[in-house]
């Protein structure tokens, strides 16, 4: 009979129980020490981590900064002298007188709204530094200054020979330039009005300059009884020896344009007529008028300034204004028309019609004169209005304005 096994059962010893505890506190142990190299290591390579990290930002810190090496085309040595040459040629373009094209910003062509001042602005520095700061503060950008004015008088300190012949001829004492300095140190144009022919002054024993009779004598308009005066002829060279030196004298003193007034002739009588003989008889003698205007032209013209006619509206409308020729003046010839309300109270007649002036306002009657003129320069001609702000309530003034704003008008004057 088979011997029968039973179940077999597995009991711990006290020696495998010692094993087992030795090998768990073995486990234990080598994980502590595991943690702790852990946490040693991590406080030690932080701290090692953020110096080296410093520094390194440090050093990038101090080191200097070196621009980056540009791309050299292969033709930059060609490059390069082109660029020299243009800088030569822009340094010797600083040199010469200024073009019209670099200064097409500040072209008085373009446009100005101009204050003329009262001659008296000339007698002292500071009368006219007080003048131009209204004319700026009312929001003018050029003045007018009467260098010349009507009966001969200079107002300011000229050089001219031919006006020290007679020592009260010369009555300003501020020179052209620093007249012209105190306008356009306040960024305006500076405009000089030089009264051309209207000069009543004695220059001279032989009276240079004057109307002579046929006799040799000087012409006078009245009798010396009478106060009689001799005035500036246009057929005398002296005379036009002596604008074309007053024109240069303000030009190189910096102004931007010089204005001709009083190119006219004085009102002769028949008999004054007669005493001079056929220069002053002579339908076209006008052209001597235009001639002493394009000598004054022909000086600006040299340094690039604007040279400007000026005419009155009341003579053109009954055809006393004989320098007003359209036909012998260029294309766009600036020309400023000076606007006198006193001159139109009454009635005018213009193409056969009769136009009652006195049945309308000031600032239509403005409307119509400058209509009637603009249709006499034949379109060819800049007409530059020229008017009296104190012909005018501020609405009728106000009113003025807006027609040469609307007809398009760049440039105006107010006295």
């Amino acid at each position: 009979m088979a011997r029968r096994t039973g179940r077999k059962v597995y009991r711990n010893s006290v020696n495998a129980k010692k094993k087992r505890a030795k090998k768990v506190a073995g486990v234990f142990i080598s994980i502590l020490a595991i943690l702790v190299l852990v946490f040693i290591g991590y406080s030690i390579a932080k701290p090692i981590y953020n110096y080296f990290s410093t520094e390194s930002n440090n050093q990038e810190q101090v080191l200097p900064w070196t621009p980056p090496v540009a791309e050299t085309p292969e033709n930059d040595s060609e490059n390069q002298e082109n660029k020299t040459e243009e800088n030569i040629a822009s340094s010797d373009n600083d040199s010469q007188p200024v073009s019209e094209e670099k200064t097409s910003d500040k072209n008085i062509e373009n446009g100005f709204t101009a204050y003329k001042l009262p001659e008296d602005a000339l007698t002292s520095q500071s009368k006219l530094n007080a003048y131009i700061d209204q004319a700026k503060s009312e929001g003018y950008n050029a003045v007018l200054v009467t260098m010349k004015s009507e009966g001969g008088k200079i107002n300011y300190a000229s050089e001219s020979e031919f006006a020290a012949k007679d020592e009260n001829v010369i009555a300003g004492t501020l020179t052209a330039k620093q007249i012209a300095d105190s306008i356009k140190s306040n960024d305006m144009y500076a405009l000089a009005v030089i009264n051309t022919l209207e000069d009543n002054n004695r220059y001279g024993e032989n009276r240079d300059g004057s109307y002579h009779a046929l006799d040799g004598s000087t012409w006078l308009d009245n009798s010396v009884a009478n106060g009689g005066k001799p005035w500036l002829s246009p057929f005398d060279n002296d005379t036009v020896s002596y604008v074309a030196f007053l024109v240069n004298e303000v030009t190189t003193a910096g102004f931007d344009a010089v204005v001709n007034d009083g190119l006219s002739f004085p009102p002769f009588r028949n008999s004054d007529l007669n005493l001079i003989g056929d220069t002053v008889k002579s339908s076209d003698r006008n052209k001597a008028l235009i001639n002493v205007l394009n000598v004054s032209n022909s000086v600006t013209s040299s340094r690039q300034i604007e040279n400007i006619l000026t005419v009155n509206a009341a003579d053109i409308i009954n055809g006393r204004e004989e320098v007003f020729a359209p036909h012998l003046l260029d294309e766009n010839y600036p020309v400023i028309v000076e606007f006198l309300t006193d001159e139109f109270n009454t009635t005018i007649v213009y193409n056969n019609q009769e136009i009652v002036l006195s049945d309308l306002s000031d600032s239509e009657k403005f409307d119509v004169i400058l209509t009637i003129i603009k249709e006499l320069s034949a379109n060819k001609l800049k007409l530059i209005p020229s008017i009296r702000h104190n012909d005018y309530d501020q609405a009728e003034f106000d009113k003025i304005i807006t027609i040469l704003i609307n007809e398009g008008y760049s440039a105006y004057i107010v006295q």
